[in-house]
């Protein structure tokens, strides 16, 4: 069985399931059908294990059964999977490199603030966050690592630590440190969103496969919200998702996910924003991090991401 060779790692709400689904319509690349193993994770499956004193999540744990994710692979060139979590994980770089050191990474990087406030909406939208204020989430952080105000639907307590979501140099330097620059490829979410087109031939050619190729091209990180909140909160518990996973295929489970689940208990939602005050607040604080890694990538994120006109 062949094994992936490509892996788009992250972050969470900057443009993966897009990126994935563009890919998975050109002929020469093959997409697992179940978007989010986060097979690689294995600190995620080990804190999961340890606050829920039981295994809840995290569904592909043995090699066997994240390679059959793969195994209607026939003569594609570029075999890739999506998981979010492999770039805010301590030990998935390392681990994707003892599978496939070979493999090409992409990477996904939003401003961080910007990044934050979505984030902190979508674990209000899974159940995975208890406080709705954005800012009151933020100041939590240092209770929680203490173990407080954690909700028990939250995958793994860390996922809620989230001035640490956003330490990109050192996520993103993991990779640099045991794969060849050349096999990596950072993708800035605002050039994505602004422009699919250019930034999919780039990733074309990093690929090295036909760019004479266009995908049919849909919104990339469209906000939406729940219709009804019982009702997500009941399909989004962690025993719900625990006894979907036991009795359907993991591809049926993401097919009913995506065009079932967040067809019908899903609408748009373009009703919120983060403010100016508190993103000219947060990129202050940020300001030194988004530096550093303008420097590793060489990518001007400063300028890019504004940073340059804060006062």
């Amino acid at each position: 069985m062949k094994k992936p060779n490509l892996f788009i790692v992250g972050q969470p709400k900057s443009g993966t399931t897009a990126l994935h689904d563009f890919l998975s319509e050109h002929r020469q690349v093959f997409m697992s059908g179940v978007k989010e193993p986060i097979f690689f994770s294995k600190d995620f499956h080990a804190e999961s294990d340890s606050y829920h004193k039981s295994r809840i999540f995290y569904y592909f744990r043995t090699e066997e059964a994240y390679l059959k994710l793969f195994s209607n692979v026939n003569s594609e060139k570029i075999i890739g999977e999506s998981s979010t979590g492999y770039l805010y994980s301590k030990v998935s770089a390392k681990e994707i490199n003892k599978f496939n050191p070979k493999a090409k990474i992409i990477i996904l990087l939003r401003e961080p603030a910007s990044f934050l406030y979505s984030l902190h909406s979508q674990f209000l939208n899974i159940n995975a966050e208890i406080e709705r204020d954005f800012v009151k989430a933020l100041e939590l952080e240092s209770s929680r690592k203490q173990g407080k105000h954690i909700p028990k639907t939250v995958q793994i307590p860390s996922a809620l630590f989230y001035s640490e979501r956003v330490k990109y140099y050192e996520q993103v330097k993991r990779y640099y440190d045991i794969f060849d620059p050349s096999q990596i490829k950072v993708i800035i979410f605002e050039d994505f969103k602004l422009n699919n087109q250019v930034i999919y031939q780039e990733i074309l050619e990093f690929l090295d496969i036909d760019t004479n190729f266009s995908p049919e091209y849909t919104g990339v990180n469209l906000r939406s919200s729940p219709r009804y909140k019982i009702v997500n909160q009941i399909l989004y518990h962690p025993i719900s998702r625990a006894i979907a996973y036991k009795l359907l295929p993991p591809e049926f489970n993401e097919f009913i996910k995506r065009n079932i689940v967040e067809k019908l208990f899903w609408k748009k939602d373009n009703t919120s924003s983060i403010s100016i005050e508190v993103k000219n607040k947060l990129m202050k604080q940020f300001y030194s991090e988004v530096q550093m890694i303008s420097q590793l990538t060489n990518i001007d994120m400063i300028k890019k991401w504004g940073y340059d006109k804060l006062k």
